[in-house]
């Protein structure tokens, strides 16, 4: 046990876990080293309580995000203020602050340059008529494709061994972005795969979130990738220091695949995403393989990342492939997060249900919703649109979902349907609107993904896999549990309270 100690805390979550100890340490000291001046202490801490709300307050952010750290801040000044100094600023640090802006101006000329290949006229533009392409277009510039195919997997079962498939053909060059990378039966099929391939002259880039990755991605993994020619680079690399930046995470799962192949959706790379481990019961996650011309936008996401964490001089052009490719429908990916695109994503669910006029389903693992996007789906409701949201039955995270319960009333009083997973964990982030448009990517309905992780997806426009994605939603809801108003109504005081103090600090789960 006690060796085991020793070589958790040599490695880089260990030293992470216990910087983050220390750090509570010297709040909790600092406090009770103050008592003996409780007075002037208590003034001076209620004081700068005070000049951090005010900061916060002229923040651009939600203001549910403000509302729960100010009463934090007030309601406990000395514990909350250092709490919100040390990890509760949505802060990125200068230097990649310029190095992102740099590699967003780099890729937006390449974005432009393919929306200037793809479209003629105003009307060739938006050949969707949707008002959410236009908003995306108009708002971060992100082209609307057609010429791309698209394949639906319902489950990371199906999923993997296409993409391993896919990965074994590359020839060019690989690129790939995830959130979790677990090393188990999956990770290490695709590990050998990359290494093969670097082996064989192409381009691997890896990129890992460094929060995400930090108790399942070990050094000695990272060294193996490296040492086999894979490029590999975690984002946002934590350090132990009183800056954890835990908020502004890469939470995007994308593989790009010679420029003519990318894969996006819910499933990080871990055994429970393909159901050979059991954590919370049958893991229900999807995802999709895009082919054609779209596939650019997923390189030029990923492009703009390696810009800010690799010194390598990048040709963007060099990675701009011309599949020939025929399909039926539109494709728009997208990217969101702090900074440029700020809840990009959110604006466009918002679209996609207020312009809603038959049906709108939705499956998310969490359900914490801001005043906007709750407004969207009771007044969708209330117009007599199908609202239908699935959420788990067994939870990864107890209070979360415990959060995402309590939000459940008012969007049921209102007419909107709510199940649960009855066989296990539902990780799918997806939209689909009237047959007619969908979203699938790795957003959240929560402050997280919204404000504070950086995300993606694409937005589909009369695709043809839209049907399939439908088929799969209203089949699974065959095996999943309605919720009925009862049922999340007829609670204790106890719960009662519980609730209003997990909505209250929502976003800060």
């Amino acid at each position: 046990m006690f060796r085991k100690l020793i070589k958790l805390m040599s490695q880089k979550a260990g030293l992470t876990v216990l910087s983050l100890l220390v750090q509570v340490a010297i709040i909790i000291f600092v406090v009770m080293l103050a008592s003996a001046y409780a007075q002037w202490i208590f003034v001076i801490f209620e004081a700068l309580g005070v000049l951090i709300c005010l900061y916060i307050v002229s923040r651009d952010m939600n203001p549910n995000y403000k509302l729960s750290w100010c009463v934090l801040i007030l309601a406990l000044p000395a514990f909350g203020g250092l709490l919100y100094l040390f990890i509760g600023r949505q802060h990125t640090p200068r230097r990649i602050r310029r190095r992102l802006k740099n590699a967003s101006d780099a890729s937006q000329v390449l974005l432009n340059y393919t929306n200037a290949e793809l479209v003629r006229t105003r009307g060739e533009l938006n050949p969707t008529g949707s008002t959410c392409a236009d908003l995306v277009l108009n708002a971060a510039s992100y082209p609307i494709y057609a010429n791309t195919a698209t394949k639906y997997y319902p489950l990371g079962d199906m999923f993997f061994p296409d993409m391993i498939a896919d990965l074994k053909q590359a020839k060019r060059f690989i690129f790939m972005e995830y959130f979790i990378i677990d090393v188990g039966e999956v990770w290490n099929e695709i590990e050998q795969v990359l290494i093969e391939r670097a082996n064989a002259g192409v381009d691997v880039k890896l990129i890992y979130d460094d929060v995400g990755s930090m108790f399942t991605l070990p050094k000695k993994v990272i060294n193996r990738l490296r040492s086999g020619g894979v490029q590999a680079l975690p984002f946002n690399k934590i350090t132990a220091s009183f800056d954890m930046r835990l908020n502004n995470r890469s939470h995007r799962k994308i593989t790009v695949i010679d420029g003519e192949i990318a894969y996006t959706g819910g499933n990080n790379i871990a055994d429970e995403y393909a159901n050979k481990r059991n954590k919370f019961g049958h893991w229900k996650d999807t995802h999709m393989r895009f082919t054609g011309d779209a596939v650019w936008s997923f390189s030029a996401m990923f492009l703009a990342f390696w810009h800010i964490l690799s010194p390598e001089e990048l040709v963007y052009r060099d990675y701009l492939a011309k599949p020939d490719v025929t399909a039926q429908g539109y494709v728009q990916p997208l990217s969101s997060g702090p900074g440029r695109n700020d809840h990009l994503i959110e604006s466009a669910f918002i679209n996609l249900i207020s312009t809603a006029k038959d049906h709108v389903y939705i499956t998310t693992p969490y359900l914490i919703l801001d005043n906007e996007t709750q407004t969207a789906l009771i007044n969708a409701a209330h117009a007599g649109v199908d609202v239908r949201i699935l959420i788990p039955n067994i939870p990864d995270k107890k209070i979360v979902y415990l959060a995402t319960r309590s939000f459940v009333p008012v969007l049921m009083k209102a007419g909107v349907k709510v199940y649960t997973y009855t066989p296990g964990f539902v990780h799918a982030k997806m939209m689909m609107v009237d047959d007619e448009r969908a979203f699938i990517g790795t957003c959240n309905m929560d402050y997280r993904s919204f404000y504070l992780h950086y995300e993606c997806g694409a937005l589909l426009y009369n695709v043809d896999t839209i049907p399939a994605m439908k088929t799969d939603f209203l089949s699974t809801l065959e095996v999943s549990h309605e919720l009925t108003y009862e049922e999340v109504s007829d609670v204790t005081a106890i719960t009662r309270l519980a609730r209003a103090i997990l909505r209250l600090f929502a976003p800060l789960l």
